[in-house]
């Protein structure tokens, strides 16, 4: 068995043994490269760790630092009261509002900040009469919607494995093509599960309200949003400088660290207030920032190796570059319904390389969004952390059946996602 049939199998291990034994991915991928790459190639230690990802974790360490002082500081917290007091108690955009919020909330440095709203949704899910399934979806689309910002983990994730293998990106699309299907699932939610009647009832609750006075107004069930600190003003300006400056300079091909810029902001405020700072330093993300590491180092190591060369003379052979697109897509979904998102997008893009090379058959970069957004759909599946949240703060009645119509759902992403975008951002462009 040569060195390369080896290398592949113990990426196929990394993901394998996680799942089963639920060990770190990352740090099994850190020390499967080291084992391969000193082992079985025989490299020097150097050499295994060049590959590390040092800009793309210093962009998460600076994220995830600057959102964490947003959290400590109650920023995030003010924000989903003042739009949930904007919405009110208006039955039909309820769902809407809170994917919103949600899907915001996501964009800043982590998705899993989201989960925060998750249980305030599945809340007024049940106390305004709204299918818990239909608000489950919601949530789990804001969820990963949000992921691939470019502010966001996930996001950063796919920029950097992408520009690491030398693909044109664009950060901005990327969000924009994944908030936009990501309101489409949730419009095809919205209308399976009761919108029609969430409609009807509004409608006649403005129809009521306006034959009694009262214009409509519905009773709030929230208290009076509380007046923004300075610290938490503070705060919402260095997200905005962070936002509005990254996609400025993004616009005008000035190439900048975001983590340079998040971390320096992050600091400044914790200079302020050290007390925040050091509080908001154990909400770095240590776990992704191994695992992104540990998935990029074994990469680069079956690069080096050939494999990935390998593979693309292998994707080359198939008749239909289209096929083996799909295959790959679905691959990813599948094993992101049970493991790691970042781990499999990690993984995935540069063995799709080869397809999109001159000679490969899909000489678009649309597949690398179609990938991406294939392994987030099938999130809302109960598996994983974003659909195992939302069940849990189900009230305990609906929880069987959410838990039953989120494990269906999840699953058919696993084809449908792949097929939908596929079709949207890979075949119009194979015909043009």
């Amino acid at each position: 068995m040569n060195a390369e049939i080896i290398a592949l199998i113990g990426l196929a291990l990394v993901f394998a043994i996680s799942a089963l034994r639920n060990v770190h991915m990352g740090a099994l991928a850190l020390v499967a490269a080291f084992v391969v790459g000193i082992g079985v190639v025989g490299e020097g230690l150097d050499d295994v760790l060049g590959g590390f990802p040092v800009d793309a974790l210093v962009i998460l360490l600076g994220i995830t630092y600057l959102f964490g002082i947003a959290r400590e500081t109650g920023t995030i917290d003010w924000l989903v009261d003042r739009s949930l007091d904007l919405i009110g108690d208006r039955v039909a955009i309820l769902p809407w509002g809170l994917w919103a919020i949600a899907t915001a909330v996501a964009c800043l440095g982590t998705s899993h900040a989201a989960f925060a709203v998750v249980p305030i949704a599945m809340s007024l899910a049940y106390s305004h009469r709204i299918n818990s399934t239909m608000m489950g979806i919601a949530m789990s689309s804001a969820i990963v919607g949000g992921a691939l910002a470019p502010t966001s983990i996930v996001g950063i994730t796919v920029q950097t494995v992408a520009r690491s293998a030398d693909l044109p990106y664009n950060a901005g699309l990327m969000f924009g093509l994944s908030v936009g299907i990501n309101a489409l699932v949730v419009l095809v939610a919205f209308f399976l599960f009761g919108g029609r009647e969430l409609i009807a009832r509004s409608r006649s609750a403005r129809a009521a309200g306006g034959a009694n006075g009262s214009g409509g107004t519905a009773t709030r069930t929230r208290t009076k949003t509380e007046r923004l600190t300075g610290m938490q003003i503070l705060v919402i300006v260095s997200i905005i400088v962070l936002v509005g400056g990254f996609f400025a300079l993004t616009q005008l091909d000035v190439d900048v660290n975001l983590g340079v810029v998040a971390l320096t902001l992050a600091v400044i405020i914790a200079l302020i207030d050290p007390k925040i700072g050091r509080k908001a330093i154990t909400r770095v993300d240590w776990g992704t920032i191994l695992l992104l590491g540990g998935i990029i180092t074994y990469v680069e190591v079956l690069t080096r190796l050939g494999a990935i060369d390998q593979l693309g003379e292998a994707a080359r052979s198939v008749s239909t570059p289209l096929i083996a697109a799909f295959v790959i897509c679905v691959i990813a979904a599948l094993v992101s319904a049970f493991a790691s998102t970042i781990g499999i997008i990690g993984a995935l893009i540069p063995l799709a390389v080869p397809l999109l090379v001159p000679g490969g058959g899909l000489e678009t970069t649309g597949f690398i969004y179609a990938l991406a957004i294939s392994a987030s759909l099938v999130d809302c599946a109960p598996f994983g952390t974003t659909g195992a949240t939302i069940v849990a703060s189900t009230v305990e009645e609906d929880r069987p059946r959410v838990n039953r119509n989120l494990t269906i759902w999840g699953l058919s992403m696993v084809v449908i996602g792949p097929v939908v975008t596929l079709a949207t951002l890979v075949v119009p462009f194979l015909w043009a």
